[in-house]
């Protein structure tokens, strides 16, 4: 077990005191959740240590769902794909940076995930068969979303694994898959 694992799973009790109408909504919310109260706050706490306070500090804003899904729906398709391809492939690109000091295929891969863990929109599940790899990337932002996804990750593969990649796109759901050679292949 790496040390990084190891502190993961070391607690340590400290004290703070909140407010009682906090403590009541969140002790409901565990309730309805399924989980204990600790698990819960816990949660909540990991998620802005290891998400929140990052994404604000790299430049996500918060904006209604609504406005951004109108922001979305009102562009062309040929804008679409420039802002997937152009602007969402390279924040990609700078998250992973700025997250693990490291902007790699497969940190990106990770970062990906982080995000689906840490945030509740979007979802990405990226499984690796051998050399053949398979994104699934779920969002709720209309239908249109999809365009910009589907770009970005058609950028993401070529640039960083140097194929073309096989991609569906529904309304709410992308599925990207490619294979990559091992390096000391022939072609």
């Amino acid at each position: 077990m790496s040390k990084a694992n190891m502190n993961e799973r070391k607690s340590v009790l400290r004290t703070i005191r909140l407010p009682e109408s906090s403590t009541l909504s969140l002790k409901k919310e565990a309730a309805e959740k399924g989980v204990t109260f600790n698990a819960l706050v816990n949660s909540i706490l990991g998620q802005y240590v290891n998400w929140q306070r990052g994404a604000e500090e790299f430049g996500f804003v918060w904006v209604h769902k609504l406005y951004y899904e109108r922001l979305i729906e009102e562009a062309d398709e040929e804008t679409l794909v420039r802002l997937g391809r152009e602007v969402v492939f390279n924040t990609w690109k700078e998250m992973a940076e700025f997250w693990f000091e490291d902007s790699s295929p497969d940190k990106m891969l990770e970062l990906l995930t982080l995000r689906s863990r840490l945030d509740s929109r979007p979802e990405s599940t990226v499984t690796r068969d051998l050399d053949t790899y398979t994104i699934v990337y779920r969002n709720d932002n209309g239908p249109k979303y999809g365009i910009v996804a589907e770009s970005a990750f058609r950028e993401f593969v070529r640039q960083s694994f140097h194929v073309e990649p096989r991609i569906s796109r529904g309304e709410t759901v992308v599925t990207v898959r490619f294979t990559v050679r091992p390096r000391n292949s022939p072609i």
